[in-house]
């Protein structure tokens, strides 16, 4: 099976546009024998915004099938920690990740997470029906 959350991930990241780091950001997806296994995002925001806002050693988002999307504090080791919700939604639209980075890169972290809005299951089917395999 080929990977059903590209489209989502190249999605998000048009949307964050310079908000985020593309050559530090990933998708991540695996099955074994057709059993979904992992299916994964990481985006690394732009350095210079994230320090600018308060995260000196930068910010990181994740997103999984089963928990929806985080955000993490860098540390000095170059490692991210404290993970927080971002969005409330599962699979939010690539706007309202937009929004809530928005949020975090302007120093308002406490009003995360926002609501988000779920993407529509026509937007991203196949990754609808992988989240559907995980319930």
């Amino acid at each position: 099976m080929a990977d059903p959350h590209t489209p989502y991930f190249e999605d998000v990241l048009t949307v964050l546009g310079d908000n985020a780091d593309r050559t530090e950001s990933f998708a991540q997806y695996g099955n074994d024998d057709g059993e979904q296994m992992l299916a994964e995002i990481f985006v690394r925001l732009d350095h210079d915004r994230a320090k600018a806002a308060g995260h000196p050693h930068g910010l990181g988002l994740f997103w999984t099938q089963t928990v929806g999307w985080l955000w993490m504090r860098g540390t000095s080791d170059g490692r991210f920690s404290n993970e927080q919700p971002l969005a409330l939604a599962l699979i939010a639209t690539p706007a309202s990740i937009a929004s809530a980075v928005h949020t975090l890169l302007t120093g308002r972290a406490a009003e995360l997470p926002l609501k988000g809005e779920d993407a529509p299951a026509a937007a991203y089917p196949a990754l609808q029906e992988l989240i559907r395999a995980t319930d």
